[in-house]
């Protein structure tokens, strides 16, 4: 049965100090998804967690993930939430885009509806997930940690122990999102369809599919994520991605955002 609680702001929490040492020293790393799934391990057993981002006018992002086995499928499954299934996500309906407060939801596999979501649990075989939702200024977060046939349900003391760890694991994944992104921050104002035309006005030569695969690998969208949205092959982003960076003379997707950001500042200094 589905779960859906607010959360109690004074829930004590006890964790290891080396742990939690861990999580915080590894932020702004590539290391930062499997330490926080070392630290969630520890505390609640989870097979698996990950961590999104919503933001009016941009696409969902996920911020870090980590898995202790199925890790291929897991991934897969990230691409296809982020692509299609967060719409479908029974915990984000209920909410419904509302500011409410932080809120705790459980989610059997029984509970999903759509066949499509239901088998992503499937794959990676998920009986149950913990969701911790919480707005911080205009972006919601979800949260979220796994647990396999094998293990028990989550009961009710360890609810309120991740709602109590991800209050805190929430603090360490915003300043983590800073950090990855200062190298190469896309322009604030544009989305993906703004990154698309932008592309398409400053280098007419790209091909409406290459600017598409572009914008997509700027906004920080994974081959397979691109790939599911665009309703092409993987082996197809691949190729437009190496014609378009031929064509700019570049050959990496940070190499692009650079390009941009260069080209977006040369014309506010112009303006």
């Amino acid at each position: 049965m589905m779960v859906i609680s607010p959360v109690r702001m004074d829930e004590r929490l006890s964790v290891g100090t080396r742990s939690l040492c861990g999580v915080v020293n590894s932020v702004g790393s590539d290391a930062y998804g499997d330490t926080c799934f070392a630290f969630l391990k520890e505390a609640l057993n989870a097979e698996h967690w990950a961590l999104f981002r919503y933001r009016a006018n941009q696409p969902l992002k996920c911020i870090a993930t980590g898995s202790g086995q199925h890790k291929a499928a897991a991934k897969q499954n990230i691409d296809r939430f982020v692509v299609r299934c967060h719409s479908v996500d029974p915990c984000v309906r209920a909410l419904n885009g509302r500011n409410v407060g932080p809120t705790l939801t459980k989610l059997a596999i029984d509970d999903i509806e759509d066949e499509q979501y239901r088998h992503c649990f499937e794959l990676t075989h998920v009986r149950e997930r913990l969701s911790f939702l919480s707005w911080m200024g205009k972006d919601l977060y979800q949260l979220s940690v796994f647990r396999g046939p094998h293990k028990q349900l989550f009961s009710s003391v360890e609810m309120a122990v991740f709602a109590a760890i991800a209050n805190v694991l929430l603090v360490t994944a915003q300043k983590h999102e800073i950090l990855m992104e200062e190298p190469g921050a896309i322009p604030k104002h544009l989305d993906i369809d703004g990154i698309e035309r932008f592309l398409k006005l400053h280098w007419p030569t790209l091909s409406v599919r290459e600017c598409e695969v572009c914008a997509r690998a700027v906004a920080g969208q994974t081959i397979e994520g691109t790939s599911l949205e665009l309703e092409i092959r993987r082996t197809s982003v691949i190729t437009y991605r190496q014609r378009a960076y031929g064509k700019l003379g570049i050959s990496r997707a940070n190499e692009l955002v650079a390009l941009l950001n260069n080209l977006h500042a040369e014309r506010i200094l112009a303006a």
